[in-house]
């Protein structure tokens, strides 16, 4: 799955001040579930303290049933109204105690092949044969608002079956015929989620805090791989931004296909976690949502900036300790990515970006955002931009922050004074798109400095539309070797002028795509998410397809979100037909023998394959090609159409029985970027 997966938060609703409760309400829950029936009974024992209001309001389901309130062991009268129950206990009441039936639905009969949004058909409280997945949003457990809460977790379940939850583990035991997990919840953040199945558990105690697995029998074999992982991104991130602030880090497998980032767990699907690059990429990412996203809250109303700097601090990061060119591949996958998942509508101001729902809001959400953190970590360099993480996170742990609350800490760092702060943080967050980059001109003539051969240069830049504040870097290639000069831009255009040592041969504008921009057509070479971002996709069936072929197109094309795309068989194909498709985006399987535009009986090279995904430049648009070796299984087939949606930035794809061989995306033949010097 696209690693990065998105994080489920829930925050608890406002409150009256004359509500307030004096301390935490302490919560007694005993949950008891019937798979068989797909139901949880729920018993909740709240104790009462001093000081608690006349008037309370309590959160739960509006799905509970048969709910019952007792205080001191008499009936209460209360009020609902959707998600809110009323009361007003008898004075001098210690305890009350609710009751209630949840139902839980039957898991969808199907899930999408797209990861956009990973079991997102499911429901809130769904429910298999032996596992069950309850989510913070479906509100199984009762919150007395107007202040804390705090939970002593008993679930029982049918023998075998363990649950997992926030908190920490106070252990397990076994009831004639049924597994009991008690967990204590002190200080939850957001509602609670909750997962049952017949787990495998191990722990490691090696990291900053116990290190968990909740692994399925067929997975179990992981858990050293998970643990050993867990422990050492925990430490990484500790290191970097402050202590972990929770009492556990989980791992637990679902049969779904999620991949969720609790607080002080995560929830990965089973065929995502047996993933040989999960422990390095997916699981790192969620691990650092420990810090941003679960321990520095979102002020959703005013946008979410965690997907993008949890982005930035994990799967950058890893690529960036790979090696400098490996960063810098990663920046240009983004760019190119945002080129064409956005290209044909989806764009937003980052201030209005909540979570993400499909490729295009992902592009912007995520990656967008990441270029946000990367050119602010430009401006105020490497040591005081960690230094500012640190001194967020310490500030704000467990609070909600904004992109303003961000923008303070960093305001007033050397070269990034309060008005650049605030000209920096509204382009980025309130403007749809980006800066439009060129280099105009540029010349170059020998200085004559005493014969040593060097020269003078004079370029000037432009940006198009209302500019951009900038900070780049341009690279002068010269017979010498090349030089490198950074510059400030704040308009529509700047003229550089410097001398350097050699003749030059190239002018490269942002070498190293540190800067988020709108790149010019012709640096987009034709990928995966090129078609994934066509809003008029038309399939060409060639008659001699095969039938794995046509048994895979329907998932190939549910994976690139182009279920609705419009098949048309080749025989169909009249010269006014041809005309007509040629206007858009289109997708040929096979090998037709009728002239379609853009393939000339294409074959791309992807040695060793026998099932081939390519897109292919053309005028006017691109021809994207799946096809398959005579004799190709299948199985093999599907499992490659399938798999393409998780290249979306390669233009050429191979695959041997289901397993990637191949995967390239040709340069651009040129860019706005760059200035050949010619030779005299």
């Amino acid at each position: 799955m696209r690693t990065p997966i998105p994080v489920i938060l829930a925050v608890l609703l406002a409150f009256a001040p004359c509500a307030a409760l004096a301390e935490a309400a302490r919560h007694s829950l005993d949950a008891s579930f019937d798979l068989p029936a797909k139901r949880l009974a729920v018993t909740d024992i709240v104790a009462l303290v001093l000081g608690t209001p006349p008037r309370l309001t309590i959160e739960l389901s509006s799905r509970a049933t048969g709910l019952a309130i007792t205080a001191d062991a008499k009936p209460v009268r209360f009020a609902r109204s959707g998600t809110s129950v009323t009361l007003s206990p008898p004075p001098g009441a210690r305890e009350l105690r609710l009751h209630y039936t949840l139902p839980l639905d039957a898991p969808p009969a199907s899930l999408p092949a797209t990861t956009d949004n990973p079991g997102a058909d499911a429901s809130d409280a769904a429910c298999g044969p032996d596992w069950a997945m309850l989510m913070p949003a479906s509100l199984w457990h009762p919150v007395l608002e107007g202040g804390e809460n705090a939970y002593a977790v008993r679930v029982s379940a049918p023998s075998g079956i363990k649950a997992v939850t926030q908190g920490s583990l106070s252990g397990f035991a076994e009831e004639p015929g049924r597994t009991v997990s008690a967990w204590d919840i002190p200080r939850p953040e957001g509602r609670l989620g909750l997962c049952l199945a017949r787990y495998d558990f191990q722990e490691s105690r090696v990291g900053p805090v116990p290190v968990q697995t909740f692994l399925l029998e067929g997975s179990a074999r992981l858990a050293p791989v998970y643990l050993e992982a867990s422990a050492r991104h925990l430490r990484f991130y500790s290191d970097l931004h402050g202590p972990y602030a929770f009492e556990k880090f989980a791992v637990a497998e679902n049969p779904l296909p999620t991949g969720y980032g609790f607080p002080s767990y995560t929830l990965l699907g089973s065929q995502v976690l047996a993933l040989p690059f999960i422990p390095e990429t997916s699981l790192r990412h969620e691990i650092a949502h420990s810090w941003w996203g679960n321990g520095v809250l979102v002020d959703y109303d005013r946008g979410n900036w965690c997907e993008g700097l949890t982005t930035y601090v994990a799967d950058y990061t890893a690529q960036a300790e790979q090696s400098p060119q490996a960063a810098r591949t990663y920046r240009l996958k983004t760019l190119r990515a945002f080129a064409d998942l956005v290209r044909e509508g989806g764009d937003m101001p980052l201030d209005r970006f909540g979570s993400r729902y499909s490729p295009a809001s992902q592009a912007v959400g995520y990656g967008k955002t990441l270029f946000v953190f990367h050119m602010l970590r430009a401006f105020v360099g490497d040591e005081a931009f960690f230094q500012g993480l640190r001194r967020l996170y310490a500030d704000s742990l467990f609070k909600p922050a904004s992109w303003e609350d961000i923008r303070k800490v960093f305001a007033g760092m050397p070269g990034f004074d309060e008005p650049t702060s605030r000209a920096f943080f509204s382009q980025w967050l309130t403007r749809t798109g980006g800066p439009r980059l060129k280099i105009a001109c540029a010349q170059a003539a020998p200085n004559g400095t005493g014969g040593t051969g060097g020269y003078t240069l004079r370029a000037t830049v432009t940006q198009e539309g209302d500019p951009y504040l900038l900070n780049l870097n341009a690279t002068v290639e010269t017979d010498a070797g090349p030089v490198r000069t950074p510059f400030i831009m704040d308009g529509a255009s700047k003229e550089l002028a410097l001398d350097v040592p050699g003749k030059p041969s190239r002018l490269v504008l942002d070498p190293g795509a540190d800067c988020f921009r709108m790149l010019a057509p012709s640096e987009v070479p034709p990928s995966v998410n090129t078609v994934k971002g066509s809003g008029n996709l038309t399939v060409v069936m060639a008659a001699s397809a095969p039938e794995a072929l046509r048994q895979a197109l329907p998932r190939l094309l549910a994976g690139l979100g182009q279920e609705k795309a419009r098949v048309v068989e080749e025989g169909a194909l009249t010269p006014a037909k041809l005309e007509t498709i040629a206007k858009g985006g289109l997708l040929v399987v096979g090998a037709p023998s009728a002239r379609v535009p853009g393939f000339a009986d294409a074959r791309p090279k992807a040695p060793g394959a026998d099932t081939v995904f390519a897109v292919l430049p053309r005028t006017g648009g691109f021809t994207a090609v799946f096809q398959a070796k005579d004799g190709a299984g299948i199985q093999d087939v599907a499992t490659a159409a399938a798999k393409v949606t998780h290249y979306g930035s390669y233009g050429v794809l191979g695959f041997d029985k289901g397993r990637n061989v191949v995967k390239d995306t040709p340069e651009p033949p040129e860019s706005p970027m760059i200035w050949e010097f010619q030779e005299r």
